[in-house]
């Protein structure tokens, strides 16, 4: 009989660190749909865990990013941590403990207002414009669900 084995899964869009289950039985298949993508690497969490990310989520436009303590590359897209033993059906390490070693950014686009101001016969009229953006890195609050 093949069971399945809880993986924890990050996902900066839309803020949140879950619990997923796998199939045993579908391999880097369930690791690919948990992700999103075809194109997966790994990298090791610690000596007991592995991290799966998106290899190519880098590469074109990207809204977030998420930097993982001990690592110098950004990683974008879906991560998912999984318990390197096979025998062991959940990561060791609390979702609280893992969670901590992320930090999630996305960015963001503020509108620059310009005032100006005509005289009328009625009085001042005031005109607000956007005339650009100001761009800026934000992190994320991840909540764990």
């Amino acid at each position: 009989m093949i069971g399945t084995r809880i993986a924890y899964v990050l996902d900066p869009q839309m803020a949140v660190f879950r619990q997923a289950k796998l199939s045993e039985g579908e391999g880097f298949k369930a690791i690919k749909n948990e992700i999103g993508s075809d194109a997966i690497d790994t990298l090791h969490l610690d000596s007991d865990h592995s991290l799966f990310f998106d290899d190519e989520g880098l590469r074109g436009s990207i809204t977030h990013y998420t930097m993982l303590e001990g690592h110098p590359d950004p990683l974008a897209g879906r991560l998912l941590l999984l318990a390197d033993d096979p025998d062991e059906k959940q990561p060791g390490l609390s979702m609280e403990k893992a969670l901590a070693r992320f930090r999630c950014y996305r960015a963001v686009l503020d509108p620059v207002f310009e005032t100006t101001s005509a005289p009328t016969k009625e009085g001042m009229v005031f005109i607000s414009g956007v005339t650009s953006f100001r761009a800026r890195i934000e992190e994320i609050t991840i909540s764990i669900v």
